[in-house]
């Protein structure tokens, strides 16, 4: 069952945006910058954040649970006047396809690309009813060229972007806006189960907040102008085995 942080509030008159994944790295970076920016968040993962920001409102959840998290979802979309979503949650299972167990696939892709479809699925009446909205998928540069050992995580990532592209159409005349920003490696927690991250120099990875403001920049597009999709990658390619 999902486990909430705050009590559901009643119906506020300021519209916020969703950030799934929002307690750390990508997604509490956009909570933060989104915030100073003079928009409400809630934000949906797991664990609730470290720090405690004014103009967000967390709840737990295991968005790998599809239940679960629609049970919250309608809670939330009762109590908050949603007029964007950043599907953010995800994790990185990389390895050799061979070593991953069917459980294993099936859980990797339900994290990555089901949960996020299923997200948007039910997010969209209530933004279809707003006079703007946007759909924001945080997906990476997995998607453009698949990568050694990233089979599980390139299949997500591509499939996200066949979403993005294909959503964008279907919403278009109820100008929801639909974009994907694919970031190269970014400086977070993504590489701490992994047994190898980006170099050691500024120019071989990317800030998380240099992802949050292209989703504010997505966010802030004027209604005649769609951007949908921003490739954000740090200026050196380099990668380095932990020791």
């Amino acid at each position: 069952m999902p486990r909430s942080d705050a009590h559901l509030p009643a119906m506020s008159s300021q519209s916020c945006v969703l950030v799934t994944g929002g307690s750390r790295g990508i997604g509490r970076a956009c909570c933060q910058l989104l915030g100073a920016s003079g928009f409400r968040t809630v934000s949906l993962s797991r664990n609730p954040p470290e720090d405690k920001l004014p103009s967000d409102t967390h709840y737990s959840v295991d968005l790998s649970d599809l239940g679960a998290t629609a049970q919250l979802l309608r809670q939330v979309l009762a109590h908050h006047e949603l007029t964007a979503l950043v599907c953010n949650a995800g994790r990185g299972d990389i390895g050799s396809l061979e070593n991953f167990s069917p459980r294993q696939i099936q859980q990797s892709i339900t994290l990555n690309l089901i949960s996020p479809l299923s997200i948007a699925r039910l997010c969209l009446p209530a933004l279809r009813r707003q006079p703007r909205s946007d759909i924001v998928f945080i997906g990476s540069t997995s998607a453009l060229q698949g990568a050694r050992y990233g089979s599980l995580y390139s299949a997500a990532k591509f499939g996200l972007r066949g979403v993005a592209q294909a959503l964008g159409h279907e919403v278009a005349g109820a100008n929801c806006h639909v974009g994907i920003v694919q970031p190269g490696m970014v400086r977070t927690g993504f590489f701490d189960q992994l047994d190898f991250q980006p170099g050691p120099e500024s120019a071989h990875a990317l800030h998380e907040s240099d992802v949050a403001s292209a989703v504010l920049n997505m966010i802030r597009s004027p209604d005649h102008a769609v951007i949908n999709e921003l490739v954000v990658q740090p200026r050196q390619h380099v990668v380095q085995k932990k020791k």
